[in-house]
Order: structure tokens, then sequence, then C-alpha cells
């Protein structure tokens, strides 16, 4: 069992400003979706309700198909300039296209040329949060010490997750608030508008930021000069395992934008009532997160995301089950269950994906692996779910989607065991030798 200390001051206000910016950037991206609704009115008129959701999905698939890019430039500049580089760039992509899809004509007003520039609009976020997040896993994590990590990144999730909570909290009180055609007048662009001018505001605050010690004290000779091909040569099945162990993560945050749509459209849950319930499990989510990070690092970060896993494959079919009951009691109940258990997930995942790279390649894995976990998986989740609930005529599809998705990721947790939980930590000795 290891013993945790607790966080420095200097730690404290690291991990604060490093995760503010992942509260308003997360937020920016996720707006997207819990306004599909309206967008797909706007941007995408068709005689088929069927064409018109999957063209506004497929908008946003592709904004997260597009991320791992964003993390291949990002990192390049992350390992070898240092990780604070990238911060005040990538939030910086993230705030101005906020902005401009809320000043955004809509089909309507300018015909084929709205969708195509909310397309552009929506692949520049993409690339911005493919390196803002793993640019703050490898950031945090290298600001504490290993018996501290997985509390640490938990902290970080915690605070993204609270850009999720933001999203879901805005979108309800719009939709309480509003009457339909003042949401669909003007309601909107305010929710983007407001993502864009925090993400501005926030790049006076991590100016502050230090670079991490254990960049710094890298020999000049360890930087690499292209970190992905060193990365790929040296340490590419690290890569797949660690986009397995994102990708249960990445569609338990998936589901948290989809439930809403899901509720309304498919077991005629009001919208509003649909988002409550969504902000209230979005926000146990939060608390479980930092709870399994606590636990993580006492028993390790492998044992409470093997449990969560297994506990997501047992339980995810009588979940779905009471989603199906259209009552909002056994919705309540399944909606604490599923954040209870995504917590053991996103708890532990960033601290084990932070073990499997050395510090000359580690964004660059870390982004790699989280940012393929994402765009394969979460990204390509809402039309799967989509097509498929067609497909097979059952809303029961998405919960075999989550139990295929949950299965992979526990075969991935246990193809290595180490001390403390960590994966394969002889790999991250191996690697540093090779690329010395």
């Amino acid at each position: 069992m290891v013993t945790t200390t607790r966080l420095t001051r200097a730690q404290i206000k690291t991990l604060f400003l490093s995760s503010l910016g992942g509260i308003i950037e997360f937020y920016d991206f996720i707006i997207y979706i819990f306004l599909v609704n309206v967008i797909e009115k706007l941007f995408f008129p068709s005689s088929s309700e069927f064409v018109t959701t999957l063209k506004t999905l497929a908008v946003f698939s592709i904004s997260y198909l597009i991320r791992p890019l964003g993390g291949v430039i990002f990192s390049h500049f992350g390992d070898r300039y240092g990780r604070k580089t990238v911060f005040l760039l990538t939030i910086l992509l993230m705030a101005i296209p906020s902005i401009a899809i809320a000043l955004l004509p809509t089909a309507a007003q300018i015909g084929i040329i709205a969708p195509i520039l909310l397309l552009v609009f929506r692949i520049l976020q993409g690339l911005a949060l493919g390196g803002e997040i793993p640019a703050s896993i490898t950031f945090i994590s290298e600001h504490v010490n290993e018996q501290q990590r997985a509390f640490a990144t938990s902290i970080l999730f915690f605070a993204i997750n609270l850009g999720l909570l933001l999203g879901s909290s805005v979108t309800a009180l719009m939709n309480a608030t509003l009457s339909t055609e003042a949401l669909y007048t003007y309601g909107w662009r305010i929710l983007f508008f407001l993502g864009g001018i925090l993400g501005l505001l926030s790049i006076f605050l991590r100016r502050s930021l230090q670079e991490t010690s254990t960049f710094s004290a890298l020999p000049k000779n360890d930087v690499q000069r292209i970190p992905l091909i060193a990365l790929l040569q040296h340490s590419w099945l690290n890569v797949l395992q660690g986009a397995l162990l994102v990708a249960l993560g990445s569609v338990s945050i998936f589901l948290y934008l989809y439930w809403p749509h899901y509720l309304n459209e498919y077991e005629g849950i009001n919208i509003t009532t649909a988002f409550n319930l969504n902000t209230v499990g979005i926000l146990i989510l939060n608390f479980s997160i930092v709870t399994c990070g606590w636990l993580a690092d006492k028993f390790g970060s492998r044992t409470i995301y093997a449990i969560g896993a297994i506990s997501i494959i047992i339980l995810t079919y009588p979940l779905f089950l009471l989603f199906g009951m259209s009552n909002l009691t056994l919705i309540a109940i399944s909606y604490i269950v599923f954040s209870l258990l995504f917590g053991f997930i996103t708890g532990a995942y960033p601290a084990l994906l932070s073990s499997l790279f050395p510090t000359p390649v580690r964004y660059s894995g870390i982004a790699m692996s989280y940012n393929i976990a994402f765009a394969l998986f979460a990204g390509l989740s809402p039309i799967i779910c989509t097509v498929a609930i067609h497909t097979f005529h059952s809303p029961l599809a998405p919960g075999f989607y989550l139990i295929t998705i949950a299965s992979l990721a526990l075969i991935a947790c246990r193809l290595g065991q180490g001390r403390s939980g960590t994966l394969l930590p002889e790999s991250e000795k191996v690697l540093e030798e090779q690329l010395a």
C-alpha cells in the first residue's frame, strides 16, 4: 500500500491554473452536442429527421477525428520546447472559433456556406482539444511525484468535467427560460459566445505557469528532433495499450453528451428534465473521479481501473433496461450507478497513461493514445449508436457498444501488472536507454 503525501502550495496553484483552461476548452468543444437539436435545424435542414441528425452528428465526429492531428502538432512542440508552450496556443485556437460560431449566419441566410464554415470552425476546435488535454495530463503528472499522480490528475479531470457540467447546466437553463423561438434565434449563440470570451480571459491566467522541472532537467541530447518518430519506433505497442485504456473513459464521457438527446428522442423524456438528470449525473461523476483517484494512489491505478471495467461489463445491460422503462426514478438510479462506475475509469487511467512513456516522448505518447481513443471510440460513437438503434430497432444498442469497449479496455488493463498498479514500469527505463 502506498502512502500519499499532500500537494504543496505551488503544486496546487499549478493544478488550478492548468485545470481552469481545461474547463473552458472542454465547454467550448462540447456545447455543440448539447445544442444538436437546434443546430441540426439551423444548419442541416432536411425532409428526413434521421438524415438531418446524422449530418449534425457527423460534424461532431469529424471534430473528434481531427484530434490526433492536433495532438501530433502540439505534442511535437511540447516535447521539444516545453509543456507550457502549447497552453496559450490551444486555448486561443479553441476560443476564437467558438466566437466565430456564435456569429455564424445560418443555412437559411447564406445557404451551404453555413454548414461548411461550421465544419471548419469545429475542425479548428478539434485540433485545439487534441493538444490541450494531453498537455495538461503531462504537465500535472510531471509536477507531482508518483504517489500523488492519480489524485492530481483526477483533480484535473474533475475540472475538465466541470466544463461538461457547465455546458449541461447552461443548456438546461436556456431550455427552461427561453421560448423555442428565442432559443433558435439567439439563445444558442449566447452559449458559444460565453465560452469564447471566457477562453480569451483565461489566457492571461495561464501566463504565470512554470515549466515542469522534469522537462527543464532533461539533457539537450535527450530532446528528440522528431518525438513522434522516436515514439513509434520504440513504443507503438504502448500507444495502442494506452488508447484502449482511454477508450472506455472516452465513451463514458460521450454518453453524457448523448444521453439528453437519447432520452428525449427514444424514451420520450422532456428535454429540460433530461438535461437536469444529466447535470446531476455529471456532478456525481466528478466526485467519483476524485475519490477513485485517491483510492488509485493507495491501492494501485490498475486495480481501481479493473474494478470499474468489470463492473461496467456486468451492470450496463440492466442499467440500460432501467432507461427503457421511462420512469424518472429508475432513470435517475441508472444515472447514479453509471456515474459512480465511470469514476473508477477516469480516476485511474490518466496516471496509468503517464506511466507508459518517458520524459522525452511523454507528451507525444499521451497525445497519441488519448486522441486516437477519443477520435475512434468517442468521435464515432454518435453515429455508431444512432445507426445501431435504427438498424436493430432497439434503444439498448448503445449499451452493447459500451460493454464491447469495456471488454477491450479490461484486456488492455490486464496486459501489464507492475508496482503500485502501474503498467509496464520497465518500459520507461528501456525506452529511456534507447533514446539516450
